[in-house]
């Protein structure tokens, strides 16, 4: 019973950090709102046994991504700008573009078999060495990709941070 009041309580961060981030018109309160996502969507790989990739999901993208673009943001000048006013009809284009890609992807999830697993993986499996190995030998393409996504962020940061400042 805790268990599933657990994951209902991050599925709630993961979509009130989503809508925050989407409908919100304060570009600080849509940073925040994306970090409360990502921090429920660790909290689900969490649960479901995969304490690596949590572990990964807070320090990439909540203390590194999300942290460059705060920053990033507090050195602009788009802090004390006011936001743009809202235009309804490219709301309305919005919720129709969502709803088709929602059924789209229902359409395909619900078409979809997904094989049940007859064993788990064994614990060694999970170990941080194994997982290290496999990253540094198997994956290390996925590794680098990685460490590029983390460093554009930076450099966007660092950018967005320096066109603002030239503009005073």
């Amino acid at each position: 019973m805790l268990e599933q009041f657990v994951v209902y309580l991050f599925a709630a961060l993961v979509v009130t950090g989503g809508l925050m981030a989407a409908l919100t018109r304060q570009i600080l309160y849509a940073i925040i709102g994306m970090g409360l996502s990502l921090l429920g969507l660790s909290g689900i790989f969490l649960y479901l046994g995969s304490p690596f990739v949590a572990a990964m999901q807070l320090l990439i993208y909540i203390g590194g991504i999300t942290v460059a673009i705060v920053f990033a943001m507090m050195l602009s000048l788009s802090m004390s700008l006011r936001p743009p006013q809202s235009q309804p009809q490219k709301f309305a284009l919005a919720i129709v573009g969502a709803g088709i890609f929602f059924a789209a992807m229902a359409t395909v999830v619900h078409g979809t078999q997904f094989p049940l697993l007859q064993e788990q993986a064994p614990e060694a499996a999970w170990a941080v060495s194994q997982l290290g190995h496999l990253l540094l030998n198997a994956y290390n393409l996925v590794f680098e990709t990685l460490s590029l996504v983390l460093l554009l962020a930076i450099i966007g940061a660092i950018l967005i941070a320096r066109k603002e400042k030239a503009v005073q």
